[in-house]
């Protein structure tokens, strides 16, 4: 069967996306032993861990693991204006541009793959932590974190589509690797934020990471909530349907300024 006009575009620029990766061998493996790496350090440094309110080393390792997975769908908002970059530099983005699909679209298109790529790592980051160090998963709610994970993703696309919208109106997104630096510490991919400095205990409560993360340590661990799950799937949901239409209107309107500068396909 034919699929629609703009779907097929959209299969077409993912299907790209990924030959493009799996054109380079090496990438899932060295990718899964860099994880291997990540997972054996926080595992030792779990072993330090003697503080409230984790009971065991196990317990502690456990709930940076999850930090660990959100981590990986987060460093994707980072490739996606890279990879948006990369398209300017090789010229073909005009292509996309001019195309009846038009730049808006295809912007948002090129996040998909990264986002899907996050996800695979993020299951393949939770199996080795399992297999590899047993971590021991709350498997009666196991499968409820995958919806979870989904509705995460996209209270999270909002952050992509403005780092995209800098990108194509200053050829540069200065400042993310900041941005995803303090999204980390305040969303307690770490530690827990109950352990962050009252003056900037707000920052975790003004961003989708921090509903994600706990309903995810309670779906995949069984750890408590701070807040009910209806409130912290209510704040995903929120964040999704206030900051998609803004991160598009925010795409839009850096593609008009670089039309009449002239500028769009520049870089």
């Amino acid at each position: 069967m034919s699929l629609p006009p703009r779907l097929a575009a959209t299969v077409a620029l993912i299907r790209r996306d990924a030959l493009i990766y799996t054109s380079y061998r090496g990438r899932l493996v060295t990718q899964s032993v860099g994880t291997v790496f990540t997972l054996a350090l926080f595992y030792y440094v779990s072993k330090l861990v003697r503080v409230e309110p984790f009971h065991s080393p196990k317990e502690y390792f456990g709930f940076v693991v999850v930090g660990l997975v959100i981590l990986q769908v987060l460093q994707s908002t980072l490739e996606s204006p890279m990879q948006l970059r990369q398209e300017l530099v090789a010229g073909t983005f005009e292509r996309m541009a001019l195309s009846p699909f038009g730049p808006t679209a295809s912007v948002a298109s090129l996040m998909i793959f990264p986002f899907a790529l996050a996800s695979i790592m993020s299951a393949v980051t939770l199996a080795l932590a399992v297999v590899i160090f047993g971590v021991r998963l709350h498997w009666a709610t196991v499968a409820l974190a995958i919806p979870v994970g989904l509705l995460g993703a996209l209270s999270f696309a909002p952050l992509t589509l403005l780092m995209s919208a800098v990108m194509l109106r200053f050829k540069q997104a200065p400042g993310a690797s900041y941005i995803i630096a303090l999204v980390s510490l305040s969303a307690g991919l770490y530690f827990p934020t109950s352990l962050l400095p009252g003056w900037i205990r707000w920052a975790s409560e003004v961003q989708p990471f921090t509903p994600a993360v706990e309903l995810l340590r309670h779906l995949l661990l069984g750890l408590p909530l701070t807040e009910s799950t209806w409130v912290s799937l209510a704040k995903m949901v929120g964040f999704a349907i206030v900051g998609l239409p803004l991160a598009g209107a925010a795409v839009g309107m850096a593609i008009r300024s670089c039309r009449r500068n002239g500028t769009l396909v520049e870089y």
